[in-house]
């Protein structure tokens, strides 16, 4: 009796180290360094207003920019509104740990270089980042909600949603083309330097660790499907492009240590 009881006690004390070591994993999903939007359109000499909406659902309160269409050298009022009927219009998405301005991307010299060959530019903080009230990120598998909230908020407006595009940068260019998935959402997406899939960044990044911790992924996919409502499977643009007909351009650097350039690779072939 004494042995039965000893083996209960392991296997509970197992799977009970199992169950907080998944959980731990799926919670590090929801959580990303806050970094604070500082700079401003108006550093680089770009007149914008400051924007409020909701992600498609309703459940994040996103803050952003509208930067109106302004040729070269022209110079505006500051006060002056945002126009959106019949611009074309880039919605640009910052990468993770970061915000709108993000300066080691430039985020705010592409708006300007942008804004001055003719497009509108939306900016905004995906939810957990910047200025945006929602605390809990999810590695792209809510924030694509927010992408679309802020396409819904540019149609809203009186933007032509065919002539939405997108810009995303790292995980904004994997949720870009995740939410660009859905019929109609946006004209065309440009990914820089996007993960394929999600499941496949987690297990690389298990490389090298013990036994026991890359068990896992299982038991990290079950908890943040059960307790935070995130189904890391798909969390996929790989996936998400197989089904969608939006004009797609993927751009990765060789040399990218953060993302390797096989996840580009891997979704030049699903998009065939």
């Amino acid at each position: 009796m004494g042995f039965i009881k000893t083996t209960f006690a392991l296997i509970g004390l197992a799977a009970g180290s199992y169950a907080g070591v998944s959980s731990a994993m799926a919670a590090s999903l929801t959580k990303t360094a806050r970094v604070r939007t500082e700079e401003t359109p108006e550093s680089v000499g770009l007149d914008f207003q400051d924007v409020s909406f909701t992600s498609r659902g309703g459940d994040a309160r996103l803050s952003g920019w509208i930067i109106r269409t302004q040729p070269p050298n022209q110079t505006t009022s500051t006060n002056a509104p945002a126009t959106t009927r019949g611009s074309s219009w880039v919605i640009m998405v910052h990468g993770d740990n970061t915000s709108r301005s993000d300066a080691k991307t430039g985020t705010l010299g592409i708006a300007r270089e942008l804004s001055g060959r003719g497009f509108g530019i939306m900016m905004f903080d995906m939810r957990g980042r910047g200025d945006s009230l929602t605390t809990m990120s999810s590695s792209g598998f809510f924030e694509r909600l927010d992408l679309q909230g802020a396409s819904d908020y540019l149609v809203s407006k009186g933007a032509d949603r065919s002539r939405i595009g997108v810009l995303g940068f790292s995980l904004g260019g994997a949720v870009a083309l995740m939410a660009g998935s859905n019929p109609n959402n946006f004209g065309a997406v440009v990914a820089d330097s996007s993960f394929a899939d999600f499941s496949l960044v987690v297990r690389n990044s298990m490389i090298g660790m013990k036994r026991p911790l890359r068990l896992g992924l299982p038991g990290m996919e079950f908890m943040a499907r059960s307790i935070y409502g995130i189904d890391i499977k798909e969390i996929s643009p790989a996936r998400a492009i197989t089904r969608s007909d939006t004009p797609v351009l993927i751009i990765h650097g060789e040399n990218d240590n953060v993302v390797p350039v096989e996840h580009a690779r891997l979704l030049g072939r699903a998009i065939g």
